[in-house]
């Protein structure tokens, strides 16, 4: 199969997008909800939620495509085995600057080498991915099949996205309820994603696609930003019900994001070897953002708070985002284990 030079895109997009994501989130919850900063934070933040659910798709348009035949003892071998390596190594080197031992009692040893084990809290996403390889052969056998396929993302937008949204709004508790009771789990979480980057991928939408595309992502944004401001405002602090990643707004806006992108070419011979390496980067920049995005703040003064949020956000992430990915570079240039390690 060709290589999809729009997966590549959306890679690149959705990394700056959750650098982004970090950035804006930084005093988010320590600043009044009715400044003009806390407002930037808001609208830089619902502008981008759709990252994590786009960076999901686009591995189950990977690792479901039908011409995928990739054995369960490769998939462990491969693909599980390398994120693991990723989490050991990179969970150690934010031990070192978050939680180095303050002494050698058995008491700070167990925190460092926990530290390590479970890793920085951006790094949950690895974790997540690890959960979804697990599943991905149950999965190929429910995407093998259109009518299983479409059942189960009906089933997966009712449980993960509607029911919530509905009853976000503190009323028809009854529905949560009744869901509950239910315990319906199988197609709950990110597998929804996983299968809906399959489904979308596989779908050619016509000239009406971009059209959609854009009014799925403006209405998503439009409806994170304005919810998002009228439950904060509500409650008299930031409110994140509707930055859900599953949330209905955020779904709206990942869709119109992966659909607008994802039919996206490269045909220049130098535009493919920039894209290649950005994309290559991409977790790279991923796993040493935070420490660029701390570094940058307790070294230079430079954070979202450091000047006129408007202005701050934007300079601090695409700051971080022109380090790490140098950083990302060089780091996948060590000889041997660099590929292993970003």
């Amino acid at each position: 199969m060709a290589r999809q030079w729009g997966l590549d895109i959306l890679r690149i997009i959705s990394m700056a997008a959750v650098v982004f994501i970090h950035a804006a989130a930084q005093f988010w919850s320590l600043t009044d909800v009715h400044s003009s900063d806390w407002m930037a934070m808001n609208a830089y933040d619902s502008a981008v939620r759709w990252a994590v659910p786009v960076f999901v798709m686009i591995s189950g348009a990977l690792f479901l495509r039908p011409d995928c035949s990739q054995s369960i003892r490769r998939l462990y071998s491969k693909n599980i085995v390398r994120i693991v390596i990723v989490i050991l190594v990179w969970g150690f080197v934010y031990a070192l600057f978050y939680h180095f031992p303050e002494d050698i009692s058995v008491k700070s040893l167990w925190a460092f080498i926990k530290a390590c084990l479970l890793g920085h809290f951006h790094m949950w996403f690895l974790f997540m991915i690890i959960g979804l390889y697990i599943v991905t052969p149950v999965l190929r056998c429910v995407t093998r099949d259109a009518v299983a396929t479409r059942y189960f993302l009906i089933v997966a937008f009712i449980c993960n996205s509607l029911l919530p949204f509905i009853t976000g709004f503190g009323h028809f508790s009854i529905l949560d309820s009744l869901y509950t009771r239910g315990m319906i789990s199988v197609p709950l979480g990110y597998s929804f994603y996983f299968v809906l980057g399959f489904w979308l991928n596989q779908h050619d939408f016509g000239k009406c696609r971009v059209g959609l595309s854009l009014a799925a992502i403006v209405l998503g944004y439009v409806m994170v930003f304005g919810l998002t401001c009228w439950a904060s405002f509500d409650a008299g602090r930031g409110d994140t019900r509707f930055y859900d990643f599953f949330s209905l707004p955020v779904l709206l806006e990942s869709v119109g994001v992966f659909v607008l992108v994802r039919g996206a070419n490269v045909r220049s011979i130098r535009g493919r070897k920039v894209v290649s390496v950005m994309s290559g980067a991409s977790l790279g920049v991923y796993l040493v953002h935070m420490l660029v995005m701390d570094a940058l703040r307790n070294w230079f003064g430079l954070s979202t708070v450091a000047f006129n949020s408007v202005l701050a956000i934007p300079v601090t992430a695409i700051s971080v985002i022109a380090i790490s990915f140098v950083l990302a570079v060089a780091l996948r240039k060590i000889p041997v284990v660099g590929k292993y390690i970003v």
